[in-house]
């Protein structure tokens, strides 16, 4: 496998630009001494605090891969996991630590635990930090696997045997009903509910049941292909440990997506409504 590297910033291909996400990436560049450490330079645009260090892991990770580690345009980057946190203790720590739209952001990336194949990158770890002019906001990591056109449809071909699952009875639950503004990934059609719809829908309940500004950290693990063609019911329940909460998504029985949420313990604790 051969690693582009370059000391100066490399510019950021027009084609690699997810707008949607709130986050523009400007420039990146692999660190001197570590072929597996990177800093990816971006804009803030819009976008929640909490899954800011998401977006710029996936993204940086995306763009790493491609550019650096050159994973071919028509291979599917398969998203198998992320995590995300904070560490605010007040809705106003929230405003004062959340960047100003235009503000310029540092995202350090290291490639880890990758899983290399007759000389190629098939699957990574990206661990991520995210910072502004006036310190830390966070940290995102993100799992993908890069699979060949041929590889994914095999992989398609066999979500039908993704383990069934039950419903939680008496969970706040919310729908996503896919239509064609959802099912787009970089302005482009997309054969599957993306992942990071899935993760913004799960936090967005927990939000909503939990209270503003007292998530701090938020992990979740796709299970199964969402397919475009019926809704997911995605649900929140109380976790094993003071705390904490679980999420879920199904669709048609089969759980495609799972994850937890853990809220800030300087804040008084909440249970789902």
């Amino acid at each position: 496998m051969t690693l582009r590297s370059n000391d100066a910033f490399e510019t950021v291909p027009a084609d690699l630009a997810d707008p949607a996400s709130g986050l523009a990436l400007t420039g990146w560049r692999a660190d001197d001494g570590d072929r597996d450490r990177f800093t990816v330079e971006a804009r803030y645009d819009s976008g929640g605090l909490l899954l800011l260090p998401a977006h710029a892991a996936r993204q940086a990770a995306l763009l790493i891969a491609h550019e650096a580690y050159a994973i071919p345009r028509g291979h599917h980057c398969v998203f198998r996991s992320l995590s995300c946190g904070t560490a605010p203790v007040s809705e106003a720590a929230v405003r004062a630590s959340a960047p100003a739209p235009g503000a310029r952001l540092a995202i350090d990336v290291e490639c880890i635990d990758r899983d290399v194949r007759r000389g190629h990158l098939v699957g990574s770890l990206f661990r991520a930090s995210v910072r502004s002019a006036d310190g830390e906001l966070g940290t995102g990591e993100v799992d993908f696997a890069f699979l060949s056109p041929a590889v994914y449809r095999f992989v398609g071909g066999s979500a039908a045997t993704t383990a069934q699952a039950q419903p939680w009875p008496q969970s706040p639950t919310t729908e996503i009903r896919p239509d064609a503004d959802l099912l787009l990934f970089r302005g482009r059609p997309v054969d599957h509910i993306p992942g990071m719809v899935l993760a913004e829908a799960a936090l967005h309940l927990a939000e909503n049941h939990i209270g503003p500004g007292r998530i701090r950290r938020f992990t979740g693990t796709f299970t199964g292909h969402a397919g475009p063609g019926e809704p997911c019911t995605v649900q929140l329940r109380s976790g094993a440990s003071a705390g904490s909460f679980d999420v879920q998504a199904l669709q048609a029985g089969r759980r495609v997506y799972e994850g937890s949420v853990d809220v800030d313990p300087a804040r008084p604790e909440m249970s789902p409504k």
